[in-house]
């Protein structure tokens, strides 16, 4: 009876434990609710009180007594009680933040049940497969974490992984994570920052759902500013060319905003994006309309400038011409001015081994075409020049990859028809090596026993030599 009674307790539905789950996250968010207003009435009354100190202190100061002795110790007494009600106010505030970090989660009623959520939400030993229970479980261990900072950074582990491992068809508890991440991430930002990647991961989720609220909650998080947009833009750069049109529509409202900003964030932007999409396997036309779009908001001239020497700077480090010519054409997307041109004229050794191809060539034309609307007679001069050399340089390379195409077919050629030669050359060789080294062991053999012979004979000379010194007979 005993064991059976212990099997009875062990086992439990899973859509009886996903409402308990349900309750006690909803708890403890309740108390964390009820724990900052009390927090708030508190502060509203100490500010209160606070006002009416310091107008009864500006009514002292404004009497006619304010010379006497009696006045000045009134106006110590209302000071005194002002400093001591901001600090009654601060003890106040770090009571309650002590309350919510340690008390409701970590000491209280719910802590019990906290390893108990975490187990579920882990799916230790594979036993809590229930779709409904994963989904509860995962959303109650979220709201645990608002309460606690200390609670969060010790299971955002735990919950990351539940977020990678769900199946690709729970596309709800997915969804319902990366919401929750963005509120715990506006709670406790520096507990969650390190773990940022993993939430931009999300952008290229298969659902487009957990797409769209994936970039929804990094919207939010980045305009607020609890999110650093550098490192990872690239993702968001990429969702302007989703499927979805409402989370293209959503990535260019982002920009938008972004660009609206004194510090410029897309110029400053631009150059991590320009690298991390050239490493992606990306469509041509998906890679020249996401640049196409950024390089718009680029409106100073000064950026302009600083840009186009930055991207030129970087076509000999690129390691196929398919990225130089996506360089040139973002290059050509850009505002040129007389500077621009003279550094474009003055560093033509940095793109003259691309301008074979014929879309790097178009690209610097049509740059050549922009520079040639606004330029001075004493500027066309050097832009005829400038023509020139391009056109040159493009027919020399043209003609350099055609020579050496012709010689790599020429020595394929050459080398199919010395290889029977060469087979027989070495057949031949192997023949006469074999023939030689025949002689040459006969040779050996004959040296061998003429050496043997003369050694034997030379020995039996000593051998009588000795014995005659010695007086014995042979």
């Amino acid at each position: 009876l005993g064991s059976a009674a212990d099997e009875k307790i062990d086992e439990c539905h899973p859509l009886r434990l996903a409402r308990f789950f349900h309750t006690i996250g909803n708890i403890a968010l309740k108390l964390l609710i009820e724990t900052e207003a009390l927090a708030g009435a508190v502060r509203r009354a100490n500010a209160k009180k606070t006002l009416q100190l310091q107008e009864d202190a500006d009514k002292v100061k404004r009497s006619k007594l304010s010379q006497s002795h009696g006045s000045k110790e009134g106006d110590n007494d209302i000071e005194d009680e002002l400093g001591m009600a901001a600090e009654i106010e601060a003890e106040n505030e770090r009571k309650v933040a002590e309350i919510a970090e340690k008390e409701i989660v970590c000491r209280g009623l719910l802590s019990v049940f906290g390893p108990l959520l975490v187990r579920v939400v882990g799916n230790e030993g594979g036993k809590f497969d229930d779709e409904v229970l994963r989904q509860t479980s995962t959303l109650a261990l979220c709201k645990f974490m608002c309460v606690s900072s200390f609670f969060c950074e010790q299971n955002l582990p735990i919950l990351f992984t539940a977020l990678s491992n769900a199946p690709a068809s729970d596309i709800t508890l997915r969804a319902n994570t990366v919401i929750a991440l963005g509120d715990l991430a506006f709670r406790f930002p520096n507990e969650v920052e390190p773990y940022t990647h993993k939430i931009y991961a999300c952008l290229r989720d298969s659902s487009t759902s957990v797409r769209r609220h994936t970039l929804m909650v990094l919207t939010h998080l980045i305009l607020n500013d609890m999110v650093k947009v550098k490192g990872q833009v690239c993702e968001i750069a990429l969702c302007l060319r989703d499927a979805d049109q409402r989370i293209r529509d959503l990535a260019r409202l982002l920009f938008h905003e972004l660009s609206k900003r004194s510090n410029n964030p897309v110029y400053n932007l631009l150059p991590d994006i320009v690298s991390q999409l050239s490493q992606v396997d990306l469509p041509k036309d998906d890679f020249r309309s996401i640049l196409s779009f950024l390089l718009g908001f680029i409106k100073k001239d000064k950026d302009n400038e600083k840009l186009l020497e930055q991207l030129c700077r970087r076509i000999p480090k690129c390691p196929t011409i398919s990225l130089k010519a996506d360089i040139s054409y973002c290059m050509a997307q850009l505002k040129v001015n007389e500077r621009s041109v003279k550094f474009l004229v003055d560093n033509f050794k940095l793109y003259k081994d691309a301008l074979y191809d014929e879309d790097v060539k178009k690209n610097f034309f049509s740059i050549l075409s922009k520079a040639k609307k606004f330029a001075k007679p004493e500027l066309k001069e050097a832009l005829d020049e400038w023509e020139r050399v391009l056109s040159e340089e493009s027919e020399l390379g043209k003609e350099n990859i055609l020579a050496g195409e012709k010689a790599a077919k020429t020595k394929t050629r050459a080398s199919k028809r010395a290889a029977p030669r060469a087979r027989k050359v070495i057949e031949e060789s192997d023949e006469e090596d074999d023939y030689d080294e025949e002689g040459e062991e006969e040779e050996f053999d004959i040296d061998m026993e003429t050496e043997n012979s003369s050694l034997g004979q030379k020995k039996n000379e000593a051998v009588r030599r000795t014995r005659g010194r010695l007086g014995l007979v042979g």
